[in-house]
């Protein structure tokens, strides 16, 4: 049987030579990683535990300062009513500055506290409807009374929802940051809340309102670098002026009727004070109530332009003429709005007259509105605002010579509506051109008063003065009354005197034309005249 051979599958060699076995060696560290190896190390020694100490701490610091900043940025704006002005309030994080933003106009921002806020309200729209309504039931005063009480319910509530979103944007960050871990995410809510609120009762406490005295401005506003201080100027002097103004017209007005006798020469003189060309002057409406009160005048006679631009705001006006205490005769002027004119009927004392007549202590007058309304005084031409004043002088005629009794005074604000009724009636009174005027034309008297508002403000500027002006006019009872007299009252905005100068009519213009007995005339056709310039009125 053939012996079994075993057969090594190594061949000679291999199987001789000795097996070796290599021990595995670590390959060298490449450089970029040794900063990271070295920062393990740093964060495992006993360092480490201060500074995951101190991240901890910090982080919802950080996170909640981000989360304040989202939440007012996001949420922080607030729609607010202060009275008829509707408001939009901003709080962020910034210098310390108020901004007060008028669309289209511009920015008005003043350092007004020492907080890290930046407080910002935008005016969004004005209802002019309760606008109105609050100028005529308070005046000025009521309306920045309502305004500052509805300011003090709205800026609270603001207040309380900038830390209220602060803490929803703390909430939604740190959700993220710190997930489930509760202690820091009620940190990072705690300190945006009290970071803000913190901050808001810093405004309070460092807010000073006079820095709106110094304003920066931006946009449009910038223009009011240049204005702000004249009419800051002008403001003082108005005060003053105005402190001053019933001492002395008071005092002017003592003196002068002690020492001048009446030009009637009897106790039953009847006294008409004509004013005009007020232009919503609170100092004109003063002025005009001194010298009806210091001359205890019987009813006044005012010719228009009681306003400057016929909007329904200005109609606080009135208020003041309610208070007047005598009878308000008015007809409208070029500035008066057809509303102005209806809201004027219904005050107690008015007595408004648009082609219709009234008698006051036996004097019988006509009056007559102005073709010209507002707004589109200004789209006018000069001749064509003439044209259309000058149409209603026919009409005129034919309502004095058609009225049931004859007319002692035609009141009118543009004397060139009244061309015609000279020789018709003993007196027409004005005003519209600030100047104050006097001529006879065909036995009747056209006194023009200048303006009884001056320039309102810019009477106190530089290089104005235009004075304010008024007439008392002085007729003897009878059938019919006879003018025979009148004073101009001036009061200079630059020096405060008060000027009174006595007209004799007779002596100076002769014997008025007396009132003619009613002879009815045609009326002016509906093709020609007022008619056709109305109905081109814009």
């Amino acid at each position: 049987m053939a012996a079994l051979r075993v057969v090594d599958a190594c061949t000679a060699t291999d199987c001789n030579k000795p097996r070796r076995y290599s021990r595995m060696r670590a390959s060298p560290m490449p450089p970029r990683m040794r900063p990271i190896t070295t920062l393990r190390r740093i964060l495992r020694s006993e360092r480490a535990a201060d500074v995951r100490r101190l991240v901890r701490l910090a982080s919802p610091l950080a996170v909640g300062l981000a989360g304040a900043w989202l939440g007012m940025s996001v949420w922080g704006a607030s729609r607010v009513d202060m009275g008829p002005f509707v408001v939009r309030l901003d709080t962020q994080f910034g210098r310390g500055v108020t901004d007060i933003v008028l669309p289209p106009l511009g920015h008005l921002t003043a350092n007004t506290h020492s907080a890290p806020l930046r407080l910002s309200a935008t005016l969004l729209d004005v209802r002019i409807s309760e606008l109105t309504r609050e100028l005529s039931a308070g005046g000025i005063d009521g309306l920045v009374a309502r305004v500052q009480a509805d300011s003090g319910h709205a800026l609270p509530l603001h207040a309380f929802r900038a830390i209220a979103v602060a803490g929803f944007g703390a909430l939604l960050l740190g959700a993220l940051a710190f997930r489930t871990r509760w202690v820091p995410l009620v940190s990072t809510i705690l300190i945006a809340m009290s970071l803000v609120g913190g901050s808001e009762i810093l405004a309070l406490a460092t807010f000073r309102s006079g820095a709106f005295a110094t304003p920066t401005f931006s946009g449009s506003l910038a223009l009011a670098a240049d204005i702000i201080p004249p009419v800051r100027s002008a403001a003082t002097k108005f005060d003053e002026f105005r402190a001053q103004l019933e001492r002395v017209v008071d005092g002017a007005i003592k003196v002068y009727t002690s020492i001048q006798t009446s030009p009637v020469g009897e106790a039953g003189e009847i006294r008409v004070l004509h004013i005009s060309d007020i232009h919503l002057s609170p100092l004109g409406l003063e002025f005009a109530k001194q010298i009806s009160d210091g001359f205890d005048v019987d009813f006044i006679v005012d010719t228009g332009d009681t306003t400057s631009f016929g909007t329904p705001p200005e109609n606080v006006v009135l208020n003041d003429i309610a208070s007047m205490g005598r009878p308000y005769v008015w007809v409208r002027g070029n500035h008066d709005s057809r509303a102005f004119q209806e809201a004027m009927e219904k005050l107690p004392n008015a007595i408004v007259l648009d082609g219709t007549t009234t008698e006051l202590d036996g004097i019988r007058l006509y009056g007559k509105g102005d073709p010209i309304k507002p707004p589109t005084i200004e789209r006018l031409s000069d001749a064509v605002f003439e044209s259309r004043v000058l149409a209603v002088d026919p009409f005129v005629l034919s309502d004095v010579e058609r009225a049931p009794q004859p007319v002692d005074i035609v009141a009118v604000h543009d004397d060139r509506m009244a061309q015609s009724v000279a020789g018709h009636v003993p007196l027409v009174i004005s005003g519209h051109f600030h100047v104050n005027g006097s001529r006879v034309q065909d036995g009747t008297l056209y006194l023009r008063v200048g303006t009884t508002g001056g320039s309102n403000f810019a009477t106190f500027l530089p290089d104005e003065g235009i004075p304010l002006s008024a007439e008392v006019l002085y007729f003897e009872p009878g059938t019919p009354p006879r003018l025979v007299a009148y004073d101009l009252i001036e009061q200079s905005p630059k020096t405060g005197a008060l000027t009174v100068t006595r007209h004799l009519v007779e002596q100076e213009f002769g014997t008025l034309t007396p009132s003619p007995s009613p002879s009815p005339m045609p009326s002016p056709t509906e093709t020609g005249g007022l008619a056709g310039a109305a109905s081109r009125t814009p």
